[in-house]
């Protein structure tokens, strides 16, 4: 297996392109780059190559990589079909309770309001634990169980990490 943005054959895994199902190669360099959003322009020169694959995972990676690196002059001379544009300029909402920590995936949280809960006649009441909290489709919501209640959307603003 090569990496699909600099060919290297050194430890390489697959990588999501975000929010599709689609995986690129990624060697170990690119993706801890990519991670870290410490991106080195002279490794990324790789993209020049890339941005013409006729994998459309690689394409969109490459012109987010492009277009956090400020190089327009290489973004002006892609083409991508409007559906993989769409997909380039996907940005993942980053979710942040109440005190502006980050929440993921499987987190705790504590509800830091009474909250009345439409159609079900009930409250969550302040500081209830939520375990296992899911991130959701809902812009600002994450999706959960409640004990006594069932499954719910809260907003984010009225949750605290644990």
């Amino acid at each position: 297996m090569i990496c699909d943005l600099c060919a290297s054959e050194q430890n390489v895994t697959q990588y999501q392109v975000k929010p599709r199902d689609e995986y690129v190669n990624l060697c170990q360099t690119c993706k801890e780059q990519i991670q870290s959003d410490n991106l080195d322009e002279a490794h990324f020169n790789c993209l020049n190559d890339a941005m013409w694959s006729e994998k459309p995972a690689v394409k969109v990676l490459s012109y987010r990589l492009l277009k956090k690196l400020g190089r327009n002059d290489l973004l002006d001379m892609m083409y991508l079909e409007d559906d993989e544009k769409t997909w380039a300029e996907y940005e993942e909402e980053v979710l942040k309770d109440s005190n502006g920590n980050i929440l993921q995936d499987g987190d705790n949280v504590t509800v830091i309001k009474d909250l009345e809960v439409k159609g079900a006649n009930k409250t969550i009441k302040r500081g209830t634990t939520v375990k296992n909290i899911r991130m959701c489709d809902t812009p600002g919501h994450v999706s959960c169980k409640v004990d006594g209640i069932g499954s719910v959307y809260l907003k984010v603003e009225f949750l605290k990490k644990i």
